[in-house]
């Protein structure tokens, strides 16, 4: 250990661990972009605007964020002792919020090449995300992985661009919607 002590004085064990070391060196602009305490999905809904604004893309700004919000549990779990509710209900908000950012982009980025996703009937079709497991549970930990079953609720084609190129079926629509939102 190297001696370094938190904001209230007291010594910062998370400064014994490599990941941490790791995002410290990484990070070190973007780490005071998160407000301190227990990460809240305002909160990294902010941090990623902040990160937008600096010039990162979307993927980046999402694994930036899930490093500052993971390093920031670490520090909260080895140096002030949260709890298990604080480090799981953290964590499934982060999972929450990178989901639905995600789609929020690919959504624009689909929309933009192929047109909105539409029913027979000329209403947008949607994609349902259903978090299985811990993240149905909200209980995430730092190590979980997420299950997810992707459902969409309606056949059809899209609109395509303004000379109706572009058009593909829903289910190609929504078939690069969740490879998107995968990477």
């Amino acid at each position: 250990m190297s001696g370094i002590m938190t904001r209230n004085g007291s010594p910062d064990r998370a400064e014994g661990s490599r990941f941490t070391q790791r995002i410290r060196r990484r990070y070190a602009a973007q780490l005071p972009q998160l407000p301190a305490g227990a990460p809240t999905r305002q909160t990294m809904l902010a941090l990623f605007e902040t990160l937008r604004a600096g010039g990162s893309d979307t993927g980046t700004a999402l694994r930036t964020m899930r490093q500052l919000v993971v390093e920031r549990l670490v520090c909260m779990d080895c140096n002030e002792g949260a709890d298990l509710h604080t480090v799981t209900s953290t964590m499934t908000a982060l999972a929450e919020c990178a989901l639905d950012l995600a789609y929020q982009e690919a959504c624009r980025v689909l929309d933009a090449q192929h047109g909105a996703p539409l029913s027979a009937q000329g209403m947008r079709a949607d994609l349902c995300i259903v978090g299985m497991g811990k993240l149905g549970a909200r209980e995430l930990n730092v190590s979980s992985d997420i299950d997810l079953i992707y459902v969409y609720d309606q056949d059809g084609d899209t609109a395509g661009d303004a000379d109706g190129r572009g058009r593909i079926s829903n289910q190609e629509y929504f078939g690069k919607m969740v490879r998107a939102i995968y990477t």
